[in-house]
């Protein structure tokens, strides 16, 4: 077998260093190279950002650019090194390999062949090689936007010696019922083709320069996290980033929502650092005419409102896509902070001004981190297969069978949650710490799969004392799509319950009269468990106590039943917060009732210093009275300095305000 098959076996490298760690955040824009540019418009782009307050910049590092006619020539982008160096810009250099510059806009995620492979070395060894010596260079970006969202490998010499070494090395789980198992091989070998192909690349940047930070921005993570194993990058990366293009990756969200969506994803993102710096490596910064799922440019207000938020998620720092416009071909004239003459847009006016204040406050900055949330939404990348699998079929459109229920229902669940001004962390099952639950409260949103590597972790987390919701169609399989329902669900002692069926009941419907479900209703039949909630003379909702904590389980899908729709989220909201209460009132700060349409993000010290980040998404002014843990007025350093008054937040239409308690 191949040398280079070898590097399967470098799983077990020590993990990587951290880098791209800021004392304060950064706020940044990818500088959109290409040929035409003279020195003086290169140089103008990197001395905006300066004169703006920008200090981090991203570059695409075209090989389309550099490689022609047989030759390698690196003086266009030495411009850009230069031009970053005198502006004091940091900047993240994406390595881009020889693609067809005319039409592939993002880039081809693996090696066309072995032969291809050693082009794409040969790429990275001449760039690396030859940038690796500017002072502007902070870090690589190993690829951009890294998976396929399920669309299975092309067959070819290279992923077909990969494949026979992966299928070689694969160990069978030692959970075996039995019965049939669904095949997932091709989408478990995509995740580890993900990996090998990052990890290729990663070596052998590494080998060519030890110095600079690595880097990847996953995209469209809400539909693409299956294709990832973050806890592998770990070992290579130095920071881990995310793509945040709202005309691209926010079809299950309203625009009044994207601030929430913004959050959530920062949210997985961070969790999935494992550790090391997370940043949001492009976030819109302008029009799209051509292209973009949705025609959509923020507004000044909505720029402010998505740079505060991640900011409040824990970012080390925020980068546009992009300051200049692309000026030829796909993607041309659109996505800029600029306008035509190169004049600062409103967006980007509004980008300094977050960064002024950054700056400002730069000794509060440094000190303050994301409150840990007392509750978790959970998620795994079996039940986000598996609802994709079963919605290759379909013609029907019902939410609860589409491939995005699964994690809609997590959304919209985040947003229930998120309306009491308290933001649920959010993680993958299989990196959950179920070893203690005491004062813990996790959910289980309408996760189809419950896989059987779980099952203990969920025993001794509610045995230890931890409060377990559990939502929708979770646990009707295992990771192999045998239903769980059957023949003895191996949690019913620790659920105290078993469920009957699911009948179909409509798109909506009122479970229990103050609760809206979609087209399945789940009726339990309790072992132990104490009936909550019954419908139609069935019972619908149970609450066990298992050791020293406690399972409420709803089995209809209440998150899919309350999707964009006001009253039933009301309901959800209402129901999230009874059975929360006592996590919410731990925090140092929450609203005191739920808040439809505002969104709070609270970050805290350890000496006691406070900031808060609030978003009124509403059309009109909210009037939100807050519960605090301390007493006191705060300094409003971003928005409405009169935002504030004897415990209550007065907040126009469409703003942000930032709160800082000392």
């Amino acid at each position: 077998m191949k040398k280079w098959i070898l590097l399967l076996a470098l799983f077990a490298l020590p993990t990587g260093i951290s880098a791209q760690e800021c004392d304060v955040p950064k706020i940044g824009a990818q500088v959109f190279i290409e040929p035409g540019q003279m020195p003086d418009d290169i140089d103008c782009f990197f001395r905006i950002l300066r004169d703006n307050g920008l200090k981090v910049a991203r570059v695409r590092m075209f090989g389309a650019h550099m490689y022609r006619d047989g030759k390698w020539n690196f003086d266009l982008y030495d411009e850009a090194f230069r031009a970053a160096e005198r502006y004091g810009i940091r900047l993240f250099a994406t390595l881009f390999p020889l693609t067809d510059e005319l039409t592939d806009v993002g880039g081809f995620k693996f090696p066309s062949s072995k032969r291809h492979l050693a082009e794409v070395d040969e790429y990275v060894t001449q760039v690396v090689t030859h940038f690796r010596k500017f002072p502007a260079l902070w870090a690589w970006v190993l690829q951009n936007e890294p998976g396929t969202g399920g669309v299975r490998i092309q067959e070819t010499d290279l992923s077909r010696e990969v494949y026979a070494a992966w299928e070689a090395s694969r160990r069978p789980s030692e959970y075996d019922n039995g019965y049939l198992k669904a095949d997932f091989r091709q989408e478990e070998f995509l995740t580890f083709y993900t990996i090998w192909y990052l990890r290729h690349i990663a070596d052998l940047v590494t080998r060519l320069d030890p110095e600079h930070g690595r880097h990847i921005n996953p995209h469209q993570i809400l539909s693409t996290l299956p294709d990832y194993d973050f806890t592998a990058y770990r070992k290579f990366l130095t920071s881990l980033g995310v793509s945040m293009h709202l005309s691209w990756h926010f079809g299950m969200f309203t625009t009044p929502e994207y601030p929430v969506g913004v959050s959530l994803m920062a949210d997985i993102i961070r969790a999935n650092a494992c550790g090391n710096p997370f940043w949001v490596t492009e976030l819109q910064g302008g029009n799209v005419t051509a292209s973009g799922a949705v025609p959509y440019c923020p507004t000044a207000a909505h720029t402010a409102q998505y740079l505060w938020v991640s900011l409040a998620a824990g970012a080390e720092g925020v980068i546009f896509w992009t300051l200049n416009q692309r000026a030829a071909v796909q993607e041309a004239g659109e996505w800029g902070l600029l306008d035509f003459q190169r004049h600062p847009s409103d967006r980007l006016r509004a980008a300094a001004e977050v960064a002024s204040v950054v700056e400002r406050y730069g000794d509060a900055f440094r000190r303050l981190r994301p409150v840990d949330a007392p509750v978790t939404l959970l998620y795994n990348v079996e039940s986000i297969r598996i609802q994709r699998r079963n919605a290759e079929t379909l013609v029907s459109k019902e939410p609860g069978r589409q491939a995005d229920a699964v994690m809609k229902s997590l959304a919209t669940a985040y947003m229930a949650i998120s309306s009491w001004g308290v933001t649920p962390a959010v993680e993958d099952m299989k990196r959950f710490d179920w070893t203690s639950g005491a004062g813990r409260v996790a959910v289980i949103p309408n996760m189809v799969s419950l896989p059987s590597d779980c099952w203990n972790g969920i025993r001794q987390f509610v045995a230890s004392g931890g409060k377990l919701i559990v939502t929708g169609l979770s646990g009707f399989y295992d990771e192999n799509m045998y239903c769980l329902f059957m023949n003895g669900f191996p949690l019913a002692s620790c659920f105290g319950a078993e469920v009957s069926e699911f009948k179909v009941a409509g798109d909506r419907f009122s479970l229990g009269g103050d609760l809206t479900a979609h087209l399945w209703r789940g009726i339990l039949c309790p072992t132990e468990a104490v009936p909550e909630r019954t419908d139609h003379g069935e019972i619908v909702e149970t609450r066990h106590r298992f050791g020293a904590g406690e399972v409420v389980w709803i089995p209809s899908p209440i998150e899919l039943g309350s999707y964009h729709d006001d009253t039933a989220m009301a309901q959800l909201a209402a129901f999230y917060g009874q059975e929360i209460r006592t996590a919410l009132d731990t925090l140092p700060a929450v609203f005191e009732t739920a808040e439809a349409g505002v969104l709070m993000r609270t970050m805290q010290d350890g000496k006691g210093s406070l900031l808060t980040v609030v978003v009124n998404k509403r059309d009109k002014e909210a009037v939100v009275p807050l519960k605090l843990q301390r007493k006191g007025d705060p300094e409003v350093i971003f928005g409405d300095k009169a935002a504030y008054t004897a415990g209550q937040l007065h907040l126009a239409p469409d703003s942000c305000v930032v709160l800082l308690w000392p």
